[in-house]
């Protein structure tokens, strides 16, 4: 017999996805900045009010941190404005205290009406490239609290009843460096958002908002039947992970994040208690960032068939004391938390399931090494660089697969920007972006190659340096090998060189001036001397492990004139080591 429910709710859930989808398209194709047409870096979602609160019913595939970042925000817009919602009505948030993440994200919200109630909010979540403040680009190393990681926009309208709030809108743009993107970019989160709403309001007049309610309600129920199938397959018990931020680039080191998981049938919850206290520095991570980075790490311990909406969060709760770096009070600086902690925390929630579920964790982090430039274009219009092509390694291997691609996880959704299109917008030159040997870590299944990468800027600039994963490398899991250390070199080739230990701001770029990034690859799975020696020699092959590493990390022995394994000294040094 046909069950009518459960086509309908495909149906439906499918034709979301897609306005989610066309929505993301709509962005990466009508706005300015390259942060959004060539670096994909927002993601775009649907929202559903049939309760008192919202529910992520469909997400495309965008920035994945941003993943459940965007609940809160929603969530926020939603408290202050539910009962002063119109028609026409377009919602701006990037408060970090208001549900944000770190100011330079921003989130536009428009609800759908239908019989004069608001039924669905097509969502845009974006990384804009400036936000005002002290320093362009809106990472301040030397950030002290909220307001010095720039504008802070709490809840308001920048659309009232289908009409611009010009003075809002002016306001805005004013305090930003780059307005001549930044108008274009709202532009385009709005177009994508009318875009949704258009698609909407079609499926609403065809089915009905009871029929699309329900519809909706069955797909949550299906991927929370399935993640909670999922958690039920561990064992009951509570587990531990325990990592740290080399530092929060004001003088405090090794920041502790403490994730206590805790299994009870297909109930899981997550305790951060143990954590360190907020800090001083632009590192601290508020709540809805803390609990984003804590779904994308169950979320990738879970199939990938299974449909992105509100289901994934009904087994997972969250616990984040207050004051703490992954819950910090106003006005701790955040400007940083989407990189760092945030890897930190999704680093340390995988800790502790790999203990349950060694099988389903890999290395999710992105400790990355965070140089970014601006200056001015020959027309005095200024410009930022987050010199993408240095942050690209670290994705980490899982079981039965070694670490691929360039981004971690975490990251997948942003795509590496074309290095023809970023010398055509950017006064900068890629001179050197491949991978490199013995610079990753070592498993069973190793982690990506590390990449050695130089970029020239061919304008007087300046640049600031954030370093990560240097003392704290990203982990490797299940008797792996951790990833090497990040290294960042100013000035590279010059006698003015100058490797960054901690961080480095607006340091002046001559013409012709490099940026040498190298980035290490992801951490291992598995014991590295149970990686079948066939994958080591094909490593030393491709030069990602030279054959020395291939000795002292796998204990393969090659011979170095015929490049062949002796399999009986491999067997003889591998028996050596054993416990």
């Amino acid at each position: 017999m046909i069950n009518q429910d459960f086509i309908l709710s495909q149906v439906v859930g499918g034709s979301l996805d897609a306005v989610a989808r066309e929505m993301s398209a709509t962005v990466t194709r009508t706005a300015r900045s390259p942060l959004f047409n060539e670096a994909h870096d927002f993601t775009t979602g649907v929202f559903d009010l049939s309760g008192k609160k919202s529910r992520l019913v469909a997400q495309a595939p965008g920035c994945t941190l941003h993943l459940y970042a965007v609940v809160g925000a929603v969530d926020h817009l939603l408290d202050a404005f539910r009962y002063d919602l119109h028609p026409g009505d377009i919602l701006l948030v990037n408060d970090p205290y208001h549900g944000g993440s770190h100011s330079l994200d921003w989130t536009i919200v428009m609800p759908v009406f239908y019989n004069r109630k608001p039924i669905l909010l097509p969502a845009v979540r974006s990384h804009m490239a400036d936000n005002g403040g002290p320093v362009a680009g809106g990472y301040n190393p030397r950030s002290k609290d909220i307001w010095h990681d720039g504008l802070r926009i709490p809840p308001l309208k920048i659309y009232e009843r289908g009409e611009k709030r010009r003075d809002v809108f002016d306001l805005i743009v004013a305090n930003n460096r780059l307005s001549h993107w930044l108008e274009g970019d709202l532009n385009a989160m709005i177009g994508a958002c009318k875009v949704a709403a258009s698609r909407i309001q079609t499926m609403l007049d065809k089915y009905g908002a009871e029929k699309v309610i329900t519809a909706i309600d069955n797909r949550i129920q299906y991927t929370e039947n399935r993640v909670r199938d999922e958690i039920s397959s561990w064992p009951d018990g509570t587990y531990v992970g325990e990592t740290f931020a080399d530092h929060d680039f004001q003088g405090n080191r090794d920041i502790k994040v403490r994730a206590t998981v805790t299994v009870k049938g297909s109930d899981l919850h997550i305790d951060f208690t143990g954590s360190s206290p907020q800090v001083k520095g632009f590192i601290n991570s508020p709540l809805s960032n803390t609990t984003s980075f804590a779904f994308v790490g169950i979320s990738t311990c879970c199939d990938e068939d299974i449909p992105i909406n509100e289901g994934y969060m009904n087994p997972v709760t969250v616990t984040a004391p207050i004051g703490t770096v992954v819950n910090p009070q106003l006005p701790a600086p955040c400007g940083h938390a989407t990189a760092c902690v945030g890897a930190e925390i999704a680093e340390a929630v995988l800790q502790a399931i790999s203990q349950c579920a060694p099988k389903r964790v890999g290395v999710n982090a992105h400790k990355l090494p965070l140089a970014y430039s601006h200056g001015k274009y020959d027309d005095g219009k200024p410009w930022v660089n987050l010199n993408f092509y240095g942050y690209t390694g670290g994705a980490g291997a899982a079981y039965e697969t070694d670490g691929w691609g360039l981004y971690p996880p975490v990251m997948t959704g942003v795509i590496l920007p074309s290095i023809e299109m970023t010398e055509v917008q950017y006064p900068s030159r890629v001179l050197k972006h491949e991978y490199t040997s013995d610079f990753t870590g070592a498993g069973r299944w190793r982690g990506t190659p590390g990449l050695d990468v130089q970029i020239q800027h061919l304008k007087e600039s300046r640049t600031s340096v954030m370093m990560a994963g240097g003392r704290n490398t990203t982990k490797g899991f299940c008797g792996a090998g951790d990833s090497p250390s990040n290294k960042v070199i100013v000035g590279y080739g010059t006698d003015e060189a100058r490797e960054i230990d901690e961080t480095a701001f607006e340091v002046k770029m001559p013409v012709g001036g490099i940026i040498q990034f190298y980035r290490a690859g992801g951490g291992g799975w598995g014991n590295p001397l149970e990686r079948e020696p066939e994958k080591v020699l094909d490593d030393v092959l491709n030069e990602f492990v030279s054959i020395e590493s291939a000795l002292q990390d796998y204990g393969v022995v090659i011979d170095p004139e015929t490049l062949a394994i002796n399999e009986a000294e491999t067997k003889r040094v591998r028996a050596s080591r054993l416990p």
